[in-house]
């Protein structure tokens, strides 16, 4: 004889019981979405923020490098072409293939702009139709906050900017970017500071100096 088992007699939920089930599904679906959303505009800021300031941070560290070796252009101009507050222009080989690039940074609204032109033609010249741009820096929020700061080769004991700046009296440059991805929200913003001697530009410091640099 086969042994029995007990059987349900119910197929599944009732039609009652199904709206209870979706009832409860929505709100609870609801309340998830809901606290999703309260906290997916501070995330957004915070990655902002973050990818603004560590992209900033690179483009310090490769001005800095760039600044630091400019030189006579292949034209045999000066290095150094416009110092403004919020604009540098000068030369420097930025790629390494020998040739002198005339390099541009400034500050258009919220972003810093990086200009490149390399010398062409024969004889050599810098085309200002020529020049390749890229936004390199963004969300930066100065305000009346100078990029670039100059200093004298006197510099740090005599700290008066130079303003205007003289060319040939510029040794070294600081610069400032204030970076804040949304000023009406958290997190606060973030202040790089950064400054550079002009290396082949020094006049006036002992070879201890030079060997430290």
């Amino acid at each position: 004889m086969r042994p029995s088992w007990p059987v349900s007699t119910r197929a599944g939920l009732t039609f009652v019981e199904l709206l209870v089930v979706m009832a409860v599904s929505a709100i609870i679906l609801v309340a998830i979405m809901s606290f999703l959303a309260s906290g997916f505009p501070l995330s957004r800021v915070v990655y902002e923020q973050a990818s603004a300031t560590e992209t900033a941070r690179l483009q310090l560290k490769r001005m800095t490098k760039a600044l630091r070796e400019a030189r006579y252009a292949d034209t045999g101009a000066y290095p150094l072409v416009e110092m403004e507050p919020a604009r540098v222009i000068f030369y420097s080989d930025v790629d390494g293939d020998d040739l002198t690039e005339r390099m541009r940074y400034e500050l258009r609204g919220t972003d810093l702009e990086r200009g490149v032109i390399k010398p062409s033609g024969e004889p050599l010249s810098y085309e200002s139709e020529s020049e390749q741009t890229a936004v390199v820096a963004r969300n930066i929020r100065n305000g009346a906050q100078p990029v670039f700061t100059y200093y004298s080769g006197d510099y740090p004991d005599d700290a008066v900017p130079l303003s205007p700046a003289d060319l040939t009296e510029v040794k070294y440059i600081q610069y400032r970017l204030i970076i804040d991805a949304d000023p009406a929200a958290d997190p606060p913003a973030v202040d790089l500071v950064s400054q550079v001697q002009l290396r082949n530009l020094k006049t006036n410091l002992g070879e201890e100096a030079l060997a430290d640099d």
